[in-house]
């Protein structure tokens, strides 16, 4: 089948290379001269860098590119014209009440309508990116103010995982589809058949309004979800009580879900984003306020315990760093991805800098888009020094703080650490270092949800 997908950020180009890998005919768009560029330099070669660290993406792109499969252009009326499938996959970024902004979406549907008028054919347009709910039936408005012919608009929401993208979308546990045409409801089957071994495919087909909110309310069953378990986990700390030592039983109950691990908050593209859309949501509607109540207070309590780490070491230094050192392992906001959107390490370092503090920090793939990011937000940077080697990162600190949860974190040579600090402590924010090991170490451990280790 013959697929155009619009946009070539996260969910596009991973998108595309998966639906080529599949064996369809993918055009990727986007309207970023640069950005195709710098991937068509990455296809053919020249280069070696690719913007989205996804394990699996690189191989897929150069695989599919080789087998002219795929192809990455900023001519988006070749695209449109030449598919009868059409993804948007651009863009919704937050605004500053929290609110999806779909400009870029609608901006693409003028398009679309305006093609249509020139090149009339059926497509079946497909909303990929996340969207308030009823944005399916305006850009369907928006589209039909240019071109009243045979076309069909549905809602595809994407549910992939940072750091695992391509996997999911090689391997999905589910399928969601907003669709009001048999036409289209076919042609999806058509599409997704390949994912799925005979007479197992898991489609759920609904209407696109219920496919719209339904993943927000995915994001959002997850995101109270992490907070419920980090609200337990700090009153377990501060009541004696280990949290590790309570999860497999809470666990063993069926009923609740297995997002039961402790840490500093979450973060990436969709989960604060996704929350406040629907809290937007809720209030716009004429939701009862105890109803908008609980999505604030998921977002609020997640800010807080970003800061876990900050309120531990003010214990323990006072709230002035000045003269302190702090190694920092991990700026993405979580491993096996670049992506520092949101990041635990952008509430807590900038905030230990203005505070005196030195930072001494390492990440495997996020610094470049960490420092970039620090630059946007004016942040001082003369006491932040970036190391491409995790342990030299610790010379000389007053301590280890870990910000996520990369695997080449969680067994450091202990040894050879404690020659490298200044002093021997370590505060573990994604809870990655063996508990009773580091009780027969010598180190001062602190950590989310259990007693602290004080030597």
């Amino acid at each position: 089948m013959k697929i155009a997908v619009a946009g070539a950020g996260f969910v596009g180009l991973v998108h595309a290379a998966v639906m080529a890998k599949q064996g369809h005919t993918v055009i990727l768009f986007d309207v970023n001269e640069k950005r195709i560029q710098n991937l068509n330099d990455f296809i053919e070669g020249k280069t070696e860098i690719l913007p989205i660290h996804e394990e699996g993406l690189a191989e897929i792109l150069r695989f599919t590119a080789k087998n002219h499969l795929l192809e990455c252009t900023i001519d988006q009326k070749r695209a449109i014209r030449e598919s009868t499938v059409i993804f948007i996959a651009v863009g919704t970024p937050p605004d500053a009440q929290g609110k999806a902004d779909v400009k870029y979406v609608e901006a693409l549907a003028e398009e679309i309508g305006k093609i249509l008028q020139e090149y009339p054919s059926y497509k079946l347009i497909i909303n990929k990116s996340t969207v308030p709910v009823g944005t399916a039936k305006k850009v369907k408005a928006i589209i039909q103010k240019y071109y009243q012919g045979d076309f069909d608009l549905a809602s595809n929401p994407e549910t992939l995982a940072e750091g695992q993208a391509v996997q999911d979308a090689l391997r999905p546990n589910r399928i969601i589809v907003g669709v009001d045409s048999e036409k289209a409801k076919h042609i999806f089957q058509e599409l997704y058949a390949s994912f799925f071994p005979p007479q197992q495919e898991k489609i759920f087909f609904m209407s696109p309004e219920s496919a719209e909110l339904t993943k927000y309310a995915c994001n959002t069953y997850l995101a109270s979800q992490v907070v419920l378990t980090n609200v337990f986990a700090n009153i377990a700390k501060k009541s004696g009580a280990n949290w590790r030592d309570m999860a497999p039983a809470i666990l063993a109950d069926e009923r609740i879900g297995r997002f039961v691990h402790p840490g500093i908050g979450f973060g990436g593209s969709c989960f604060r984003k996704d929350v406040s859309q629907l809290y937007n949501t809720s209030r716009e509607k004429g939701n009862a306020n105890e109803d908008s109540a609980v999505l604030q207070a998921i977002l609020e309590q997640n800010e807080k315990q970003k800061k876990e780490i900050i309120y531990s070491l003010e214990k323990r230094y006072g709230k002035d760093f000045s003269g302190k050192i702090f190694a920092v392992w991990g700026l993405s906001f979580k491993k096996d991805t670049n992506d520092i959107r949101d990041a635990a390490s952008l509430t807590i370092i900038p905030e230990l800098l203005r505070n005196g503090a030195r930072i001494q920090a390492h990440d495997p793939e996020a610094k470049i888009e960490f420092i970039e990011e620090l630059k946007k937000q004016k942040i001082d940077l003369s006491s932040l020094n970036l190391y491409d080697e995790k342990y030299k990162a610790t010379e000389n600190a007053d301590a280890l703080l870990i910000l996520n949860d990369w695997k080449e974190y969680r067994q450091p040579d202990l040894k050879y650490l404690k020659g490298l600090l200044k002093e021997k402590n370590i505060f573990d924010g994604k809870d990655v270092l063996n508990y009773l090991q580091m009780k027969e170490e010598d180190f001062n451990y602190f950590s989310i949800g259990r007693p602290d280790i004080i030597k």
